[in-house]
């Protein structure tokens, strides 16, 4: 299943991407850094698409998750603002809805997400 095709998600992921880049001026982190960012999601998104259990699509959303705090905090938690989280959010939650591993209401990343 390949979940960077599903229309509602393409239309978060250019939201994403678009924000971070005008907010790029404003802030200390790079293009280099929302690529990354960027790589980290769409990598989110084939992994939980070929997952089996949601057991295996949790640990692959908890390791999701920490990477992006990892990736937040060297950007000086500029990265990751409320926009930004909300839209991430939204894509993790949406992608891990679609394989029936979670509703749509529940947040699945609250647990290990720091920004």
């Amino acid at each position: 299943m390949k979940l960077q095709d599903n229309s509602e998600i393409k239309e978060i992921l250019d939201q994403l991407e678009h924000g971070l880049i005008d907010y790029m001026p404003d802030a200390s982190y790079k293009k280099s850094d929302v690529n990354r960012c960027m790589s980290i999601i769409n990598d989110y998104l084939q992994r939980i698409g070929n997952a089996k259990s949601s057991t295996e699509g949790m640990k692959i959303v908890e390791n999701t998750v920490v990477a992006l705090n990892h990736l937040n905090e060297e950007t000086e938690y500029e990265l990751i603002e409320t926009d930004q989280r909300e839209d991430i959010c939204e894509i993790i939650i949406l992608a891990g809805n679609i394989k029936g591993f979670n509703d749509r209401d529940e947040d699945i990343t609250e647990e290990w997400r720091d920004w």
